[in-house]
């Protein structure tokens, strides 16, 4: 009884203090919690899991807090749907049951309220709605929403809360979870190392980005990489050296965008992704020993000409 007194004046000092504004918060929350009741969300991990691994699992903490101090916890239950983002939008589902966390799964926390975790694989999720690889994909998002039904037969949702308490900084209860689809690559060695640069098709002018050369190419993240000391526009110059980032986004190959050029016509040209036509790699099997980068020549327009269409091929060494 201490703690949940402790848990409830340490909150109203957090909500009091923040702001003259959040009396009003305050007296949202506790309507909330006097008329029903809020699953506060304490910690989430996986929320982007890898789309070709069914095993990728998301883990949500949760707090269950009503009026009588968790008292009246009955279960909770998961739905889950998805959010086909593919751009033929195939993929047509309803929101399906996926289980049930009963209250026997819950355990006195901290502040002396119910604390229980929502795991989640994947293949979890895809099954609920009668999915497989294919029908979801890298892009796409699955959204899981939480039902916390009371002793009393009281139901609440993501429908029966206040933006305050939804996102508010302190309670946080949404009751509804986004789990991305990503595909992350195997190995942080994975197109690193000597590179041979050869252009394939020009910039603006007519004339190529990047002098053909051996360049060395680095990781800044999962799927980031990064051309060193790449040097520029053999024909007017060369200019640079210039590091060049592009990065692997769900079997693309896209060159980030605002790529200084160490050159300009005014302003620093830039280049960024293609327009059309990025080019592809093997999800499954990535293969790093030669592959293609397609992107826009001054895609800010800097030089007047409307921009261009280049691309340049990289062959390991």
């Amino acid at each position: 009884m201490k703690k949940s007194i402790l848990y409830s004046t340490a909150l109203l000092a957090f909500l009091l203090g923040s702001c003259s504004s959040d009396d009003k918060k305050v007296d949202t929350v506790q309507a909330t919690v006097e008329r029903g009741a809020v699953l506060r969300t304490l910690s989430i991990s996986g929320s982007a899991l890898d789309v070709l691994d069914t095993s990728a699992t998301t883990t949500i903490e949760l707090e269950e807090q009503d009026h009588l101090d968790g008292e009246l916890l009955s279960e909770v239950r998961v739905f889950v749907d998805l959010d086909d983002n593919t751009e033929d939008e195939t993929t047509t589902t309803t929101e399906a049951f996926v289980k049930t966390i009963p209250s026997s799964d819950f355990s006195v926390g901290e502040f002396g309220l119910p604390r229980g975790t929502l795991s989640i694989t994947l293949g979890e999720m895809a099954s609920a709605l009668g999915l497989d690889f294919g029908d979801y994909n890298c892009g796409d998002a699955f959204l899981l929403r939480l039902e916390l039904e009371l002793t009393d037969g009281r139901v609440f949702s993501s429908d029966d809360v206040t933006g305050t308490v939804q996102g508010g900084s302190f309670f946080s209860s949404p009751f509804q979870y986004r789990v991305n689809l990503i595909a992350p690559l195997p190995s942080a060695d994975l197109y690193t190392g000597q590179y041979q640069l050869t252009s394939l098709a020009p910039g603006i002018f007519g004339v190529n980005d990047f002098v053909d050369a051996e360049y060395t190419l680095e990781s800044t993240g999962n799927t980031i990489r990064v051309i060193k000391d790449a040097f520029t526009f053999a024909a007017f110059g060369p200019f640079g050296p210039v590091d060049i980032e592009f990065q692997f986004i769900c079997g693309e190959i896209v060159m980030s965008a605002a790529q200084g050029m160490g050159a300009g016509c005014g302003g620093t040209i830039q280049s960024g992704p293609a327009l059309v036509d990025n080019s592809t790699y093997d999800l499954a099997n990535p293969d790093d020993t030669e592959f293609i980068i397609n992107f826009t020549s001054d895609e800010t327009d800097d030089c007047g000409t409307g921009g261009a269409q280049g691309s340049i091929r990289l062959t390991k060494i």
